[in-house]
């Protein structure tokens, strides 16, 4: 299996096709092959360490290289801190395997049906960059909205 999978990655090249014109082809030496049906599979097994990593309460879901995490706990504050702390553990995760994060599109929603909870309120940070609070969610084309209706 070792063998297998080792041949399924190893000496890949690349190359850029532009009008016509194929540029010199490089070695991939990092990556799994785009659109590879083993993608999604060695992507997780390369990520799964992560999840044993969250703090307690903090849930997480993986598909291919989507990563979803919840937290639920009665008070806002109390979830806010804990994910917190998982966003750190992802930072420092992707900083120890040199995984870059796109945290233009790493948002944070707060479900709850409080009408005190407001997000404004509370702030999530992915290292320095502050995360954008949205009033709904999509993952695998379901959409959440903050007050779950």
């Amino acid at each position: 299996m070792y063998q297998w999978t080792k041949s399924y990655l190893h000496n890949r090249k690349a190359g850029v096709l532009v009008d016509g014109h194929c540029g010199r082809k490089v070695l991939l030496r990092q990556g799994v092959p785009q659109g590879g049906v083993l993608s999604p599979t060695l992507f997780i097994l390369f990520i799964n360490d992560l999840v044993p990593e969250l703090p307690k309460g903090v849930q997480a879901a993986l598909y291919a290289d989507d990563l979803v995490l919840w937290c639920s706990e009665e008070y806002a504050t109390t979830a806010t801190y804990r994910m917190q702390l998982a966003l750190e553990n992802v930072a420092a995760w992707t900083e120890d395997w040199c995984v870059t994060i796109n945290r233009e599109r790493t948002t944070a929603t707060l479900f709850t049906l409080s009408a005190k909870a407001t997000p404004g309120k509370l702030t999530l940070a992915m290292g320095d960059t502050p995360l954008k609070f949205e009033d709904q969610q999509t993952y695998l084309g379901v959409t959440y909205d903050k007050r779950m209706t």
